[in-house]
């Protein structure tokens, strides 16, 4: 059996690398970048192409001799067999999934027969073929639908298991539901926690299993998070009880979202009819401030404060600082500044913008203080404090040398072997699938290499997705690849842009997959809408297409971002915003009185495009010190800020954190 389970990796890892003259070719294409996917397997491939296309037409290939060992042969057989599989010998799909059950192709082909073999209730067939260590909560479900029906009992654990991992209504999971043994405060407990995260269709389904005296209550509690309006609309005609007071108030809370003027005017009429306890109000109340706030409401602050303190939470503090900043009221963004709890308080987000409203109160030596704490952190906000106390960045890269044993493990991985040999046939689709199903089943440890070894074959996408966990955020240099080095300096020169912000850009606009294409339809390098590269491209003469390509992209991308710039006045921060949400939506974040732009950056009102503007300045740092290891000052793309013509020294504080 080719095995690919975490469980696996150990006898994966043992019978592969440890062949001498293996583990020194392989050993030998670590050192060569792209050296595993120019390993020659040319017979093999050529051998599997043929076979891969008699079977993408239906042909049943079979085994075959010449491709035994080859790392995509369990496709072929995948290929014939997930053609309508209930047709097929059944036999035959057990021997297969015996031999390539842990695989990819495997697991797929399992969870489609398993669900195929519910809807015609070959139960024994389905029992067969079930298990439990790569079962979705559906196939989990559907295995205890069939041993019902063969009067089997299913095993103690499996009612348990599926409690635990359901996250969603699913109606093969109606009967091992309504045989659980939970008491009414487990149920209670349940549904809280759905109608709480929002899974309204889970809600419903353990409303249905609440005592009768409290299922009318929660059922109105689930529309009411569901449609606000309707509810309300309603409510004057439901009982008084405790539970249809929380759906009130809960629909007076989404309501907010819409309009907080117009909930709190229903917030009065159902505080005079319901009696509300302190939990209710300040369920509703908190929800009518926090968007006052972000409507910038004139009564925001006395919203606010008839918010019970129970209900204060960060997350009300974090826009209250951001409506006394988008109001100069640096007083007031103080006071909401040194409410917030130490952990939040201690991002370097909010201990720069503590320091910086201290500094324009006039209170140096706090600033001094809390641009301390900010600076010692890798990203836009850190890069800041340090601008502001004239000291070295903290950026302080990892090694990327890779630990040979741990690299010859991942690469023993047949999920990884899989992947390359799929991107060496030229099926990026395919490989990349193969290498996240893999990822998912690697320890923590193998996971760095993992990385290392994506960015060495040249799969900078892969890479930079792969480290994202905490311990591998300071691997700078797979993270932050250098890539269209010619392209991005002609297009610097052209536009009069900064290289290192074209870069940082890019870098996250689409993790430089020139394929990339986003769900509303951006694509490219830069993400480019097809609209407007149409326009850009009409402007300077050229055709639209490949937009994949990345050059032509770049050249698109960076001139519609110069013209971007040029209408905001040649402000780097307003043209990165309007890079993402578009030059209207920053044109309506511009009235008066506005604070200085480090601080403008807090207020903008959609967290994606905050958090992308600070993200792009951060990356264009990290770019302009991979280019020479001399950074400018990421004051340079912030008006207004002190040293912007400074080169930035780097030091390693002891403890660091970075993008």
């Amino acid at each position: 059996m080719i095995g690919d389970s975490e469980q696996d990796l150990g006898s994966v890892a043992r019978s592969f690398p440890k062949n001498p003259e293996m583990r020194v070719f392989l050993m030998l294409l670590l050192l060569i970048p792209g050296g595993l996917l120019a390993a020659d397997r040319t017979p093999e491939r050529k051998a599997f192409t043929a076979a891969w296309r008699q079977a993408q037409s239906g042909v049943d290939v079979g085994a075959r001799a010449e491709l035994v060992s080859y790392p995509l042969t369990p496709y072929l057989q995948y290929e014939f067999l997930r053609r309508d599989p209930l047709k097929k010998p059944f036999k035959r799909i057990e021997a297969y999934l015996s031999e390539y059950g842990d695989t990819l192709p495997g697991e797929r082909l399992r969870a489609d027969l398993i669900s195929a073999l519910a809807r015609v209730h070959r139960h024994a067939d389905l029992i067969a073929i079930y298990r439990e260590d790569n079962a979705s909560v559906e196939a989990d479900c559907q295995a205890f639908n069939a041993l019902g029906a063969l009067k089997r009992k299913p095993p103690a654990a499996l009612i348990p298991r599926i409690l635990s991992r359901i996250d969603r209504a699913i109606a093969a999971c109606d009967p091992p539901l309504r045989q659980a043994a939970l008491a009414p405060q487990d149920i209670r407990a349940r549904f809280d926690d759905a109608i709480k995260t929002d899974r309204l269709p889970l809600a419903a389904l353990w409303a249905e299993r609440l005592p009768a005296a409290e299922k009318l209550g929660a059922q109105r509690l689930v529309l009411a998070r569901r449609d606000p309006q309707v509810a309300l609309n309603a409510a004057n005609k439901w009982p008084t009880d405790a539970a249809h007071s929380r759906a009130a108030a809960m629909a007076v809370s989404r309501l907010a979202r819409s309009s907080a003027a117009s909930a709190y005017e229903r917030y009065l009429r159902i505080a005079a009819r319901f009696p509300l306890t302190e939990a209710d109000k300040g369920l509703a109340l908190a929800e009518i401030a926090r968007y006052a706030f972000v409507e910038r409401l004139d009564n925001a602050l006395v919203l606010s404060r008839k918010v019970p303190k129970a209900a204060v939470d960060d997350g009300l503090r974090e826009w209250q600082v951001r409506y006394a900043l988008r109001r100069t009221d640096y007083a007031a963004a103080l006071e909401a500044l040194e409410g917030m709890t130490p952990a939040l308080a201690g991002q370097a987000r909010w201990a720069y913008a503590k320091g910086r409203v201290q500094q324009l109160l006039g209170d140096s030596a706090a600033a001094e203080a809390a641009f301390k704490q900010a600076a010692a952190q890798a990203n836009f906000h850190g890069f800041l404090a340090a601008d502001q106390l004239g000291t070295p960045y903290a950026i302080c890269p990892l090694s990327p040398l890779l630990d040979t044993e741990r690299a010859l493990k991942v690469l023993g991985a047949g999920g990884v072997q899989r992947s390359l040999e799929w991107l060496a046939l030229g099926d990026r689709t395919r490989a990349r699938a193969e290498w996240f199903w893999q990822l998912q089943k690697f320890p923590a440890e193998l996971k760095r290499e993992a990385g290392l070894v994506a960015s060495r074959e040249g799969l900078h996408e892969w890479a930079i997705f792969t480290l994202n966990g905490e311990a591998d955020l300071r691997q700078y240099d797979a993270r932050f690849p250098l890539l269209h080095q010619r392209t991005v300096a002609g297009a610097a020169v052209r536009t009069g842009l900064s290289k290192p912000w074209i870069l940082g850009l890019i870098r996250a606009e689409s993790a430089w997959n020139a394929g990339a294409r986003s769900p509303v339809g951006a694509r490219g390098l830069m993400q480019l809408m097809p609209a407007t590269a149409a326009a850009v491209a009409k402007s300077l003469n050229v055709r639209v297409e490949p937009l994949d390509d990345g050059d032509h992209n770049i050249r698109l991308g960076t001139t519609y971002l110069a013209r971007r710039l040029a209408d905001l006045e040649g402000n780097p921060v307003l043209a990165t915003a309007a890079y993402n949400a578009g030059i209207g939506a920053v044109k309506r974040w511009l009235g008066e009185p506005l604070p200085p732009w480090d601080l403008w950056v807090e207020t903008i009102p959609y967290k994606e495009t905050r958090e992308y503007v600070a993200r792009v300045m951060a990356f264009s740092v990290l770019y302009d010190w991979r280019i020479d290891g001399s950074p400018k000052r990421v004051a340079a793309l912030v008006p207004g800020m002190p040293r912007g013509d400074e080169v930035a020294a780097i030091a390693c504080p002891v403890a660091v954190a970075g993008p």
